[in-house]
């Protein structure tokens, strides 16, 4: 099954849509090398192919989008399997394309992006049955508002991924932080305060990320450390205690107590 619509009109709009589609492809699919002149969206809606794009070869499945740049040769196909891919699509141009482009979180090094999200093709069925409706006499307006209803499912998704990879890389640093500062005075207020953000989020993404809060976190390490050198050194409970960042002797054992299940000069002869 194949349903498309083609904008006959070229409206004298910054962002208009080109067209949009659905189609159910059967084994042995294939759209030969070519060039479009406009920015196209695929979503796949199930099975899996190949994206060749950028001198690179990608391989697609249901739940991602594949998307074609004005100008640049691509091909996507699908080889002659049990699981044949559907999709659907969206094309759009006009002077603010390349802008509403860069708004939804895409770039020229986005080729591929997991969406896993059907509320772009139920969009785009919704667009369809609207042209239908009305016998393909679309208001550009309308249309518009499914273009960037598309868009908008696509920016949500980059943006939450934008946030993720900013925690994790926030986490990654703070971790490395604490192995190289973990004999000096920090705490996770400290922590929050170094990498300037508000303490509950930092404590937020730290455990999500870790399993952990960063307090916890911070004295396993000590302990950790502090277990190390119990076991490969012939320094002094009190010295250990201060090289972990732990002054205090007796609390320091009782941690240690905790977390290893037996005190220090125990766990020394283990």
């Amino acid at each position: 099954m194949r349903k498309e619509f083609f904008n006959k009109r070229k409206p004298a709009l910054d962002l208009y849509m080109v067209n949009c589609g659905y189609e159910d492809c059967c084994p042995n699919f294939c759209c030969a090398p070519h060039t479009r002149k406009y920015y196209l969206l695929h979503y796949v809606t199930k099975g899996e192919g190949f994206f060749d794009s950028g001198g690179k070869s990608y391989k697609v499945k249901a739940g991602d989008i594949f998307v074609i740049r004005p100008d640049e040769i691509v091909t996507y196909y699908s080889p002659n399997t049990d699981n044949p891919w559907s999709f659907c699509w969206v094309g759009f141009n006009g002077s603010f394309a390349e802008i509403y482009y860069k708004e939804a979180g895409l770039d020229e090094k986005t080729f591929v992006i997991e969406l896993m999200n059907d509320e772009f093709l139920s969009v785009i069925s919704n667009c369809l049955d609207y042209v239908e409706s009305v016998k393909f006499d679309a208001s550009q307006l309308l249309l518009n508002s499914y273009l960037i209803s598309a868009l908008s499912v696509i920016c949500k998704k980059t943006r939450s991924d934008s946030e993720r990879s900013k925690a994790s890389h926030i986490v990654e640093r703070a971790v490395r932080y604490i192995e190289f500062n973990y004999m000096n005075d920090i705490s996770p207020s400290s922590l929050s305060e170094f990498f300037s953000l508000d303490r509950s989020y930092f404590y937020r993404i730290f455990k999500k990320a870790t399993g952990s809060s960063p307090e916890k976190y911070i004295m396993n390490y000590r302990i950790k450390k502090a277990a190390d050198f119990l076991k490969n050194s012939n320094y002094s409970v009190g010295e250990i205690a201060g090289f972990v960042g732990l002054d205090d002797i007796y609390y320091f054992s009782r941690l240690f107590k905790k977390i290893k299940g037996v005190p220090p000069s125990v766990y020394r002869n283990l």
